[in-house]
């Protein structure tokens, strides 16, 4: 069984001009592209957890300097 709390660290390394894409990106991207997005069948539960995930990578990208406005 796998425990979906536990956490992981993803390394990533990207030059300067891919951070500053990305970060525009998932500036862009809202709850309801992960609604369209995700799964269709399990409540929203896998969009719920995509939106989690791209507000935790907004803020590491935001730590590292990248705060698009």
């Amino acid at each position: 069984m796998t425990d979906s709390t536990a956490t992981i660290d993803i390394p990533l390394c990207l030059p300067r001009d891919e951070a500053r894409a990305l970060a525009q990106f998932v500036k862009r991207t809202g709850f309801d592209d992960c609604q369209r997005l995700g799964s269709r069948y399990d409540g929203g539960v896998e969009a719920e957890e995509m939106w989690a995930a791209i507000q935790k990578l907004q803020s590491a990208l935001k730590d590292s300097g990248f705060n698009p406005r």
